[in-house]
């Protein structure tokens, strides 16, 4: 009995850890998953997508977060947000930007500029940054696409 009390403990912390994430977003972007469930997997990496810490599913509306080693839940779950933010708030002249940025600020980074934008902007707006992600440009570019919004 005790575990299936702690299991209720943990969702109800993960609900409260969810919706203090989102709280520090634009509502503009949070309202891009509303109605997605979460879903959580230990492990370094999803059972189904071995490349992968995190996805987010638009068909099913969910997102998915393993437990990775080098990346937080919190910093996960806002970069499968900021797919949906770059597919619904980036058009091709900021693209185009964002790829000079990229270009000057990627150094040995082999991921995507789509990608980089994710990680830049989970970076922005997680409690615990990951340094390699930290660049005032990158939050810079973060931030103009947040006025934008």
């Amino acid at each position: 009995m005790e575990s299936f009390k702690s299991f209720f403990l943990e969702a109800s912390e993960q609900e409260k850890d969810i919706k203090r994430t989102l709280a520090k977003i634009p509502k503009a972007h949070s309202a891009l998953i509303k109605g997605y469930e979460f879903k959580w997997e230990a492990g370094n990496t999803l059972k189904a997508h071995k490349d992968h810490v995190g996805i987010i599913n638009p068909n099913a509306k969910t997102i998915t977060v393993a437990a990775p080693w080098n990346y937080g839940r919190e910093f996960t779950l806002l970069h499968e947000l900021g797919h949906k933010v770059w597919e619904n708030f980036i058009d091709k002249d900021m693209q185009k930007e964002w790829m000079g940025i990229v270009k000057k600020t990627k150094h040995k980074m082999q991921q995507n500029a789509e990608e980089l934008f994710c990680m830049a902007y989970a970076n922005h707006f997680a409690k615990n940054k990951i340094e390699i992600h930290n660049h005032p440009t990158w939050d810079a570019f973060v931030e103009k696409v947040i006025k934008k919004s």
